[in-house]
Parts: structure tokens; sequence; C-alpha cells
């Protein structure tokens, strides 16, 4: 018996418990409010909210696509990628992020993308989404909002870009270094890589893409259910989603980062929004992202199927090492 799957398990459903606790609780205390909301559906704004949350996930797969394609010879195109990439990514609602990568490890090893490469790229996408994340919400906070003076402002800012920039610039060091207890976890030996400098550029572009598309989203999906939010709170928004993305991301014990994005997004909404917003938009916000994560998985499913995209079970595919596959990194 394998103590620490059942240890994970308990602690992710400990986890969703707990925030189903307090979301019972918070409902049970403001019964009032709730009771005086006039909940109306307006399924064109719903449906533009679908559209625009599902566009923002699909950055996900551009941006997996373009650090695999750095790597390998045979380009994979945009369908390949939402076959093997949005498939995979279904598995985030089982507790631990392990079933995502090992699910991917078992798609693309008959592409020639090794084990260790497929670790790199998800802890690329990690860092960068992280800055972006980073970046979003303190700009949010510490420009928008103001919470402290102008010149501690400035100073933590700045410390943030240039945290930012030496991580571009020195990717190959620090990206080496973390992946040694990735290593460890997954029981694979990994070898130093390279990824040039602009491709860290691009994707973080692709990210506040992402964020821009999830804030308008949200917008939506509020006026959608009969939320009057104020068309200036859509930052604050996209500074709640950004936090609270983040926390559910780290929170590798909780399925798709459930309970914990929700518990976050009640915090901050309830800083500039209703106590009703700040508990029905967070439940809503997450089935959004179930439609959207099914509605990508869906199509990546009949997309691998129809064209072939997933492997064939081969006992022994050949791969090539990152080594053989990785461009110097000369043009910077």
């Amino acid at each position: 018996m394998n103590y620490k799957h059942i240890l994970r398990y308990v602690v992710a459903a400990a986890v969703i418990l707990a925030a189903g606790y307090f979301f019972y609780l918070e409902f049970t205390n403001n019964a009032d409010a709730l009771h005086r909301y006039k909940f109306t559906v307006h399924p064109l704004y719903i449906f533009i909210s679908l559209i625009l949350g599902t566009s923002g996930f699909l950055v996900g797969t551009v941006v997996w696509r373009i650090c695999v394609n750095h790597y390998i010879r045979k380009q994979l195109n945009l369908l390949e990628s939402i076959a093997l990439y949005n498939t995979s990514a279904l598995l985030k609602y089982i507790p631990g992020k392990i079933w995502t990568y090992a699910a991917q490890m078992a798609l693309l090893s008959s592409r020639g993308i090794s084990s260790a490469l497929v670790v790199y790229i998800n802890l690329i996408s990690f860092v960068c989404f992280f800055f972006v994340s980073a970046i979003i919400a303190s700009f949010y906070y510490f420009v928008v909002l103001k919470v402290t003076s102008a010149g501690i402002t400035v100073l933590l800012f700045a410390l943030l870009l240039s945290l930012d920039v030496i991580f571009i610039v020195w990717n190959t060091t620090i990206i080496n270094s973390l992946v040694i207890p990735l290593g460890r976890l997954f029981k694979i030996e990994l070898e130093p890589i390279k990824m040039k400098k602009r491709i860290y550029i691009y994707v973080q572009i692709w990210y506040f893409i992402a964020y821009a598309y999830l804030g308008v989203a949200m917008f939506f999906l509020a006026r959608g259910i009969g939320m009057h939010i104020p068309f200036f709170n859509i930052f604050a928004i996209t500074a709640t989603i950004s936090i609270a993305a983040i926390l559910g991301y780290i929170a590798f014990f909780s399925p798709g980062g459930l309970g914990v994005r929700e518990g976050m997004m009640f915090i901050m909404l309830r800083q500039y929004a209703s106590v009703e917003v700040a508990l029905i938009l967070p439940i809503a916000a997450r089935l959004l992202c179930i439609i959207a994560d099914l509605v990508l998985g869906a199509l990546g499913i009949y997309v691998g199927m129809k064209r072939g995209y997933f492997p064939r079970f081969i006992p022994h595919p050949q791969t090539q090492t990152i080594a053989d596959r990785a461009e110097p990194d000369t043009n910077g």
C-alpha cells in the first residue's frame, strides 16, 4: 500500500471539504443578502464568457507548443498540440499534478520527446506563468490601489521586474538547478538544456494575453448571472484571477486547485464587491473553468483519434536525448 498516495487523497479531500464548509457558513451567515439578490440569466453574456474563457485556456496549449517545437525537428501543429496537451490536462482534476505530466510523457514518447524534456517544458511554463501573475497582481495593488508609498512601490516593482529579467538572461543555470528535485520526484535523469531567451519573452506575452481573455470572460460571466460589476473593475478581477491561479497551481494536493482558488477569490472579491458577488462568482467561475477544460479535452480526444495523433503502445520507443535535440543558445 502506497501511503503517500493515500495521504495525497486525504489532504485533497480535506481541503475540498474545508472549502465547502467555509462557503456553507458564508452562505448561511449572508442568507438575507443572498435572498435579496435577483438571480437572472443572460445566455448571450454566458456564451461570450465561455468563448473568451476557452480562448484563454487555449493559450496554455500555444505556450506548450512553442516550447516543445523548440526541441523537435518535426514541428507539432496546433491541432496536434490540442490533442496531446488538452487531453492530458483533463487529469489535473486527479489529486497531484504528476498525472498530467505522466500523460504528457506517454503521449509524447512516440514523437521522440524524452520524459526529462516534458519536465523542463512544464517547469519553464510555470515559472513564466508565475512572473506574469505576480506582475499583474503587483501592478494592481501597488500602482492602482497604492497600498504602499510611491518609493516602496517603485522599489518592489523594480525588484520583481529585475528578477524576471535575471531569469530570462540566466535561464539555463536557474532552470537546470531547479529540476534536481523534480528529477528525484519522477525518478528520471535530467540532462542540462538550453532555450533561447526570446522563447521566454514569447511565453510571457502569451500569458498576458491569456489573462486579458480571462479577465473579460469573468466580467461577462458576472453580467451573465445578473451581477452588475462596473467595467473598470476588469483589472481588479484579472488581479484576483492571477493570485487565485498561482495558489491553486501551487496547491498540488488539490485537484485543479479546487477549493483553494475559490477561497482566495472570495477573500479578494470582498475587497471591492458585494458579499453575494464574492460568494457566487467564484463558484460560477469554477463551473466555467470545468466546462472550458471539458470542451478543449473533448476536442483534443476527438482530433487525436480522428487524425491518429495518439501514439500506439510500443514496448520500447526510441527517444533522442535533450542534448541531441537542443539548439545552441547563440542568438539570445
